[in-house]
């Protein structure tokens, strides 16, 4: 199973579309973005959706009929420009995802020509601070051994050590 995985930098910003992880459940992909896209920059949490849960709407879409039920949370991510990724650009309440894209192309489309993603917000994992340490710096030692010459290979793991307790002093590990 495919999960977008959406990264949010600072407490109170938006969070925003950073790549995929493959899982089989939601644990695992939170497990798995962690590793590959809170590790490397800074990160404060990450939220992890199933693909097949995000929908797809742009405006000029013909969206189906509406539903009726019950009224449902749901997140809106905006493409920052054509090609690019989505940013969470606010929620809205709606009975099913017609009327949930109908709703975000009213809200959030703003003569924006670009396409909008709605997931259901019960469906988003969120991984933040309390539950894992993010941030330092992807430990470079594995590439030390790649030389001969031991001198600029010396040099590389002095500076990966500096960097990786300047990132535990900063995560308060230290």
């Amino acid at each position: 199973m495919i999960w977008e995985v959406f990264r949010q930098q600072q407490a109170g910003g938006d969070f925003v579309h950073c790549r995929d992880v493959h899982a089989p459940d939601r644990e695992m992909a939170k497990q798995f973005a962690v590793i590959q896209h809170g590790r490397r920059k800074p990160t404060n949490a990450l939220w992890v959706a199933p693909q097949d849960e995000i929908a797809h709407v742009a405006p000029g879409m013909e969206i189906e009929a509406s539903e009726h039920g019950d009224e449902q949370s749901w997140t809106v991510f905006r493409q920052d420009r054509a090609g690019g990724y989505h940013t969470e650009c606010g929620e809205l309440e709606a009975a099913g995802v017609a009327d949930a894209k109908r709703e975000a192309l009213d809200t959030f489309a703003e003569d924006d020509p670009h396409s909008l993603w709605v997931v259901e917000t019960e469906y988003i994992g969120e991984v933040n601070g309390d539950d894992v340490a993010f941030g330092g710096t992807t430990n470079k030692s594995y590439r030390f051994a790649q030389t001969y010459n031991v001198d600029p290979a010396a040099e590389e793991v002095e500076a990966s050590e500096s960097e990786q307790i300047e990132a535990e002093k900063q995560r308060g590990d230290i």
